[in-house]
């Protein structure tokens, strides 16, 4: 056992540990653990649930906005390394605006310069993300990877429950401000670490002579099963953003839960993660990635099943929602090896200009009909999202046929 890991570790690439690096970096000090905050955060500067749903429409519409030249300038670029740090830099002030934000209509400048930098970041991000794993270790790579920012991932949450609690807790915005500083100290020491440890990552591309709109959309008939994927993106997008924004809230405001309860719930999802993940790997390479996807879906829909039931007088049953939410994660491992295969590199640009800009039209959309349907009853959100994935992106991840042959040549 040691030597096969021995081995596996000396044939990954250098840009494979710094992402592992960055990744532990970003989960136990500045990734999810800090974010889940921010939208409680921002109510508590006074914005009301339709407000935030146009927060968040508006950061989508700006997404949407930079989706194709985000993706054009990703495939007309042959540094990889250099567009990412660009992004990453652009990301460093992020956190500290957050810190200093005294009102909820800077939240969503703070939410618009984020958007513009991640828009920079995501392509260049995927592409030297994929480009680290041969194809042969991808799950097994992919489920390394995940176990160990698992592992900071089960502490992240109990650090940010802490900080919160120890200032005064959920009530108050300036409760949750030191999580933001933190964020801030950690994000430039993550920067330091990409641009001083990464290797640049190129290759050729082949000239373009078609026109913009040609040279976008070519890749749905270039590549077979893009139209489908495109579309479960769509269905996926559509109902998650309606509950993203407000799951938070929904768990404290509506369930009574502590921020021991949200730490709790992030901690025990994780473990699992951690626990499952090598295992959920092997069983994918043995019985199907694709199959063992399907499964993942029923352990979400559970996990949404028992924080919709979940009683007022024990919001500590969320945890148990966590820990279904952490197997479906862990399943779903072998749908996250299946797509980076199926998109070839040298047309990445292009799928994620395209899917990035679909995502931004809904995810503008979205954010404000769950703001409206929470006015009318917050547990139609959470019934949205199960009735979404049973019917319909199941359906299409089912459909979805596998990419047997190159893809085509205009």
């Amino acid at each position: 056992m040691i030597n096969k890991f021995r081995d596996f570790w000396q044939r990954q690439s250098r840009n494979y540990k710094v992402f592992l690096a960055r990744g532990l970096l970003d989960t136990m000090f500045a990734g999810s653990g800090v974010n889940e905050y921010w939208n409680i955060f921002i109510t508590r500067l006074g914005a009301t649930s339709v407000e935030l749903g146009i927060i968040n429409s508006i950061s989508h519409a700006i997404m949407a906005l930079l989706a194709l030249p985000s993706g054009w300038l990703t495939d007309h670029s042959t540094k990889m390394k250099k567009l990412y740090l660009y992004g990453r830099g652009l990301q460093i002030p992020t956190p500290l605006l957050r810190f200093l934000a005294q009102s909820w209509p800077v939240c969503l400048v703070i939410d618009i310069w984020q958007a513009i930098a991640q828009r920079l970041t995501g392509p260049p991000s995927q592409i030297i993300w994929i480009s680290s794993l041969k194809d042969s270790d991808r799950v097994r790579g992919i489920s390394f990877h995940r176990v160990i920012i698992s592992i900071a991932g089960v502490i992240a949450p109990l650090i940010s429950a802490y900080i919160v609690t120890y200032f005064g807790g959920l009530d108050s915005a300036d409760n949750i401000r030191p999580l933001f500083l933190l964020q801030f100290f950690i994000s430039i020491v993550t920067f330091l670490l990409i641009s001083t440890q990464m290797r640049e990552v190129s290759f050729a591309r082949e000239a373009n002579k078609q026109g913009v709109y040609g040279y976008f959309y070519s890749v749905l008939d270039n590549v077979p099963g893009l139209k489908l994927l495109l579309l479960r993106q769509c269905v996926m997008t559509l109902v998650s953003h309606m509950r993203m924004p407000f799951s938070g809230i929904y768990m404290v405001d509506v369930k009574g839960a502590s921020a021991f309860i949200l730490g709790w719930r992030g901690t025990v999802s994780t473990l699992i993660g951690v626990l499952f993940s090598m295992a959920a790997g092997q069983l994918a390479d043995r019985y199907g990635r694709r199959k063992l996807a399907y499964i993942s879906r029923v352990f979400w829909w559970a996990s949404i099943l028992v924080t919709i039931f979940t009683p007022l007088d024990h919001p500590e049953y969320l945890i148990l929602a966590g820990l279904l939410q952490g197997i479906q994660t862990a399943l779903f491992i072998g749908w996250t090896a299946f797509i980076h295969e199926y998109i070839p590199l040298e047309v990445r640009g292009r799928w994620n200009g395209i899917s990035m800009l679909t995502h931004g039209i809904i995810g503008t959309v979205s954010p404000i009909l769950g703001g409206l349907i929470w006015n009318i009853n917050p547990d139609y959100i959470w019934w949205i999202n199960l009735i979404g994935d049973v019917f319909f992106v199941l359906p299409l991840m089912i459909m979805i046929p596998d990419r047997d042959c190159e893809i085509t040549r205009d």
